[in-house]
């Protein structure tokens, strides 16, 4: 395929032309030539071969195109490679934890661990629990987050990714 560039907007080339006075359809790179001097002495820019290649990510990137550039005799286009975004944390009601530490027969020792830990100076993560209209991954912090997570694990005879596993079995909020 061929284009050229007006304005950094990539137009396609015309499928047939005029060219010395015969009609060129389906045109070949030798015609393209032909009418890119044509072209050159009206100052407009030449038909070349697009090059579209995406370049390759993995799953902690993705590739935008920004644009277009003449690359010798192509036109070739520019992608810039950005870091995903982080997922937005996970969010469970009240409801949905109690409900399958119930299921899981861990409910009275949750309550144990959880009222003997403090989120705060005389709150304890019973009582937010308790309080809250849904309990988000990370809340305050990643360190204060992981930190009740690995006390829990350890007061319910888990380990870490037993915890995470089950929290990862709990239906989210919408």
């Amino acid at each position: 395929m061929y284009g050229t560039l007006i304005d950094n907007i990539l137009r396609a080339a015309p499928r047939a032309f005029m060219l010395h006075g015969a009609m060129v359809t389906n045109p070949k790179s030798e015609h393209f030539a032909a009418l890119n001097e044509e072209r050159a002495t009206h100052g407009l820019p030449p038909y070349l071969p697009i090059v579209d290649e995406r370049p390759t990510t993995d799953a902690t990137h993705y590739a935008i195109a920004t644009g277009w550039t003449r690359d010798g005799e192509t036109w070739r286009r520019v992608y810039e490679v950005r870091e995903n975004p982080s997922p937005p944390p996970r969010r469970w009601t009240r409801l949905s934890i109690k409900t399958a530490l119930a299921n899981a027969r861990m409910l009275a020792a949750a309550r144990t661990f959880l009222s003997s830990s403090e989120i705060a100076t005389g709150y304890t993560a019973w009582e937010a629990l308790t309080d809250c209209d849904y309990i988000e991954e990370g809340y305050p912090t990643a360190e204060r987050w992981n930190a009740l997570l690995d006390g829990a694990a350890s007061a319910l005879g888990k380990t870490r990714a037993e915890i995470d596993a089950f929290l990862a079995q709990i239906p989210q909020e919408a």
